[in-house]
């Protein structure tokens, strides 16, 4: 059985799928193909092998060169799929997400090893989430979050899948993803984020945060047109403060829109959950 992917310790740190956040897709892993019929010659299997050395080294331009090179030689061969994988994760590190998305199509429809599929899915997720499509986003996740390994950074798309479902109005299936964060990764980096979600029922519009309730009592009175309900009492990264919030909306698109209404007269105003 030949491999042509190694464990690759560097990649969640060397690779990123999308700005600002850590891949999921790119975390150590063995690819290794379920057959090794003789349908590439040795110095095809070097060439990949020698890709493979180029995505783990940091060095995306050439194996991208590399990768096409191969591609266009065994188009129809079982190893094109994973030349098309790492081709994907090759091109999201040259900024170039909607080729990258492209070649992990291409890879899906190659793909004859669960585990590569598998891979190439969640990558899609990621982009899905990373453009806001959070239809497509949470059908991969839902699909495929339950082969994910129980340990770090693997949270990340537990809670992504959790925003997906609250962005879509899903509020309970959204709270099944973030408990799982909370019982599995009790020492995630992203569980206050979890626990501000946790047991939210709609979306609102933050039009104010004050260090005292009468401070935010005086903003309601200059809105008192707008239907604010009493001030909130949440957790910033300065400490306990006090929270308006206008609106009630069961999905992310709706909140958008009152938020397009609000922000001329309200400019730090956002949605929150």
């Amino acid at each position: 059985m030949f491999s042509y992917f190694q464990k690759l310790p560097r990649m969640a740190q060397n690779i990123r799928t999308f700005p600002g956040a850590v891949s999921l897709a790119l975390l150590p892993l063995l690819l290794l193909l379920a057959s090794c019929q003789p349908k590439i010659t040795e110095q095809g299997k070097r060439q990949l092998l020698n890709a493979a050395k180029l995505v783990e080294e940091g060095s995306y331009v050439p194996a991208i060169d590399e990768l096409e090179r191969f591609i266009d030689t065994y188009p129809s061969s079982h190893e094109a799929a994973e030349a098309y994988y790492m081709l994907g994760l090759s091109r999201l590190q040259t900024d170039d997400s909607a080729q990258a998305e492209q070649n992990f199509e291409s890879a899906l429809s190659a793909a004859e090893v669960p585990v590569l599929e598998y891979y190439v899915r969640m990558s899609l997720a990621n982009l899905a989430f990373e453009r806001q499509d959070y239809s497509r986003a949470g059908k991969y996740y839902g699909r495929y979050l339950d082969e994910l390994p129980h340990k770090a950074p693997f949270y990340l798309a537990y809670y992504r899948y959790g925003m997906s479902l609250q962005a879509l109005g899903r509020w309970k299936q959204a709270d099944v993803q973030f408990s799982r964060v909370l019982y599995l990764f009790p020492q995630a980096d992203i569980l206050r984020s979890v626990q501000e979600r946790f047991g939210r029922t709609h979306y609102a519009i933050e039009i104010g945060r004050f260090s005292s309730f009468e401070l935010a009592g005086r903003q309601r009175e200059e809105f008192s047109d707008l239907v604010i309900d009493l001030p909130q009492v949440r957790r910033s990264t300065e400490g306990w403060c006090y929270v308006n919030l206008y609106g009630n909306f069961s999905n992310l698109a709706q909140a958008e829109q009152a938020l397009e209404q609000i922000r001329p007269r309200v400019s730090q105003a956002r949605i929150v959950p």
